[in-house]
């Protein structure tokens, strides 16, 4: 079962995290730690150290604890979306979507025909063939599309974006959002708070759920997603999780 896609059925609040280190031990230990609070993984492959191969062998440590592996792939490009997939991804973070047509195409990649544009073939995801007819009869229900909103190009096109069908969320981009004009990180920019305010309303007119991407959380700031309404919440990064243990216990020497 797809964990994120069923509590998004459902309009309930989904837990996950970042994987930027690409060793399936950084999966095991924040697994065997967090396992009953997580939904999902995501593996980055946009900003993370993560090739193929070793995103092939993440999702498979993942798998071994009942987690939903997602991964973010590096650009919207059908090769990316497809072999992703085909490794056995259950959902896809797709970045910098700017528009309507860019939305459309990370959809249309995503689903198998008559609903999209992917290409059929043997892989890990049906099992290198032997579940080939399941897999395709059931991947377009459960694979998760999430668009990622980082761009004033996307804010000013959200309307078009929100109302492509297929989408399961959208991911604000914060840092991205804000250097689309000049300021990155200032978010007490003015016009960085009319972005999100959009945001938030035009997400919510087109009833897709919102997502968030916490970087170095605290329960006050998980608080704070939760009452403004974001579903999808990314709790930290592996990198991030190290080296604030690493802070807290040298500086203490």
């Amino acid at each position: 079962m797809n964990k994120l896609k069923e509590a998004l059925k459902n309009n309930k609040i989904s837990l996950g995290t970042w994987i930027q280190i690409p060793h399936p031990a950084i999966i095991e230990i924040i697994a065997h730690n967090c396992n009953e609070k997580l939904d999902w993984i995501c593996i980055d492959m946009e900003h993370g150290a993560i090739g193929m191969e070793s995103m092939t062998n993440l999702i498979r440590t993942i798998e071994k604890y009942d987690i939903t592996p997602i991964v973010r792939i590096p650009k919207n490009d059908y090769i990316w979306i497809h072999r992703a997939l085909d490794a056995g991804a259950e959902g896809l973070i797709i970045p910098m979507i700017k528009n309507g047509t860019e939305a459309y195409e990370a959809v249309s990649e995503a689903l198998y025909p008559p609903s999209g544009k992917r290409s059929f073939g043997y892989s890990r995801a049906n099992a290198y063939g032997a579940d080939f007819e399941d897999y395709i009869d059931s991947a377009n229900d459960e694979i998760s599309i999430i668009l990622q909103i980082e761009h004033v190009d996307a804010i000013n096109n959200l309307d078009y974006i929100l109302g492509v069908p297929g989408i399961d969320g959208t991911f604000i981009g914060p840092y991205d959002l804000s250097g689309s004009i000049g300021d990155a990180g200032n978010f007490e920019d003015e016009r960085y708070i009319q972005f999100l305010y959009r945001y938030t309303i035009r997400s919510q007119i087109h009833n897709i759920l919102m997502g968030i991407h916490i970087v170095r959380p605290t329960k006050e700031k998980i608080k704070k997603a939760v009452d403004d309404g974001y579903k999808i919440i990314a709790i930290g990064i592996d990198a991030v999780f190290l080296e604030e243990k690493c802070k807290n216990v040298f500086s203490d020497l």
